[in-house]
């Protein structure tokens, strides 16, 4: 029988699971569900902004909730694909290193294993960024009663860019190609910085609300 996929988990079972003394779930899918949970939180603000009151906005509204509904499903996947991409790492430490044929190929499992757990993370941060992107325009709109719920939503989202980035940034520092590696770090970093920049837009425009 498969195993569990993660994302089939209950809350509390998922937190057990987190607490555990095994490497995965670890900090990328948890930064992967809170994309996904970021994301819903701000669809169910932007679907509460509607009605009369909110005409000027609510379609785009509207439109922010749909567009934060394809990127949920996308970031859950990517909790338990994170997991896999690490137990690729942890397996490919386990190989046999006796001899000189052993270590070469103990140590081009590990390159690409850790190729996989560095992308995984780099995937949820684009993620996070996007939806930072779609709640930044849409919150100084945002029906007020719902306007912790779109703040807490983003926090989320940046939550997610940070610890994916951590991720990322763990992953890059044992990879023998220094330029992917740089590469993909200098990306990163600047991603981090958007979503740093644009969860503290949302924040500052529902605090304007209140």
């Amino acid at each position: 029988m498969a195993p569990q996929k993660l994302i089939e988990s209950s809350l509390s079972q998922f937190a057990a699971q987190l607490a555990e003394r095994t490497p995965t779930p670890g900090g990328g899918s948890m930064a992967a569900y809170l994309a996904a949970s970021g994301a819903a939180l701000v669809a169910m603000a932007c679907r509460f902004t509607s009605g009369d009151k909110f005409a000027a906005v609510q379609a785009a509204a509207t439109a922010t909730a749909d567009a934060l509904d394809e990127l949920r499903p996308a970031a859950l996947g990517l909790v338990d694909r994170d997991a896999r991409a690490y137990d690729a790492v942890t397996a490919a430490l386990a190989m046999p290193k006796s001899t000189d044929a052993e270590k070469q190929a103990r140590s081009a499992a590990m390159q690409q294993a850790l190729r996989g757990a560095l992308e995984v993370p780099f995937e949820t941060l684009v993620l996070a960024v996007r939806g930072l992107e779609l709640a930044a325009p849409l919150a100084p709109g945002v029906n007020p009663n719902l306007a912790s719920d779109c703040g807490v939503g983003a926090r989320c989202l940046q939550g997610a860019a940070e610890g994916a980035f951590l991720n990322v940034r763990i992953n890059a520092r044992s990879i023998k190609d220094a330029e992917y590696a740089k590469a993909r770090l200098a990306e990163a970093e600047r991603l981090r910085d958007r979503a740093r920049e644009l969860g503290d837009r949302v924040v500052r425009a529902i605090e304007s609300l209140s």
